[in-house]
């Protein structure tokens, strides 16, 4: 990662501290800290496709939220972008930035509503707090299209095995995703116990409808049921928007990619979206509509791929680079990816001649 035109200034003590967060592996907040000099000055590497239609007037918008790893803007067409540090990873509305690993958005003087400015190739950050060139950054664009070969249909079975198996050994289960031990089986509603998590509980029976729905092809019912998950659940992006991110974005690649059921995936997908306004955040919202059109953060994309052309073990990597994705959300956006995988696969019988 190159840092040279970064504007840092730490002290000593403050850089002892840093090299032990970087053994440990720990990420610390130096939001108290005195010692950074401002304007802060970043270079933008990766900008996505969505992100960088934002760049067509003087003022992008403000500061919506702030976290370690990002901070959210919100445009003036009432969007969201994320301005994001290097591991977060390249993205649709993603800034992807060279802030080093060792510092943190909160730590570095932004605040909400700090107003984000465009002049000329530089990002402007509230009054001169951050300053982005963006001269050589690179333009980044969801790639739909598997460049690998299609497996056999056991092969991406397998695969999916694979997923699921990872999962439930490094997955984070506070969501949704204690169901994807159960994906296989057909008869979910009969797990429903104590032993599963308040959500799970609450959520399984819409669930269960929306896949029957989706199965049907019944336009009133996948609505129906879609309006009792969207915005359920905790987490900045709800649990239930997860999998359903995860669930549309497997659709939608896996049928373009086969090229059959196009038509009803988009179908299913925009029924899906109809349901969204006022129901959930801003930032899910933003990954949910995404998600409908086959585009998603770079790591949930190359999973999806990963199933369909590649061997075990890059199926085991890519696994674990979407559960590292939040606190639960990568969990539960690979169950939405194993049941929509599922959906369609059940769904194809013809290609286990083709293939």
């Amino acid at each position: 990662m190159n840092i040279g035109s970064s504007n840092i200034q730490i002290s000593t003590d403050m850089k002892a501290q840093t090299g032990k967060v970087m053994m440990s592996g720990e990420e610390t907040d130096f939001s108290g800290s005195t010692m950074m000099t401002h304007p802060l000055r970043l270079d933008a590497i990766f900008i996505g496709s969505t992100a960088s239609r934002s760049f067509n007037q003087e003022r992008i918008g403000q500061v919506h939220s702030l976290f370690k790893r990002a901070f959210n803007v919100l445009t003036s067409d009432n969007q969201l972008i994320s301005v994001v540090r290097g591991d977060v990873g390249k993205g649709p509305i993603n800034i992807v930035t060279n802030l080093p690993q060792y510092l943190s958005m909160t730590s570095i003087g932004i605040r909400r509503n700090c107003e984000v400015l465009k002049v000329d190739d530089l990002i402007i950050v509230g009054n001169n707090i951050l300053i982005i060139s963006t001269k050589n950054a690179k333009q980044w664009k969801p790639r739909k299209e598997f460049q690998g070969n299609l497996l056999t249909i056991k092969k991406i079975r397998d695969n999916l095995m694979t997923v699921k198996e990872v999962t439930c050994s490094y997955g984070r289960f506070g969501g949704l995703g204690q169901l994807i031990e159960y994906v296989e089986d057909e008869h979910l509603e009969k797990f429903v116990s104590n032993k599963l998590n308040l959500f799970v509980r609450m959520a399984l029976p819409h669930i269960l409808r929306l896949l029957k729905a989706i199965r049907e092809g019944s336009s009133p019912d996948i609505k129906r049921s879609a309006k009792k998950l969207i915005g359920f659940g905790p987490g900045l992006t709800p649990s239930a928007d997860d999998v359903l991110s995860g669930l549309m974005t497997s659709l939608s690649l896996i049928a373009e990619n086969l090229d059959v059921n196009t038509n009803f995936v988009s179908k299913v997908n925009k029924d899906i979206t109809s349901c969204i306004p006022g129901r959930t955040t801003l930032i899910s919202q933003e990954f949910l509509m995404h998600a409908a059109d086959g585009e998603a953060n770079e790591p949930i994309i190359a999973l999806i791929e990963r199933i369909m052309t590649a061997k075990t073990n890059e199926v085991e990597n890519a696994t674990k680079e979407v559960l590292a994705i939040g606190e639960t959300s990568g969990t539960d956006i690979v169950l939405g990816i194993l049941l929509g995988s599922k959906l369609l696969l059940d769904e194809i019988h013809y290609l286990d001649k083709n293939f």
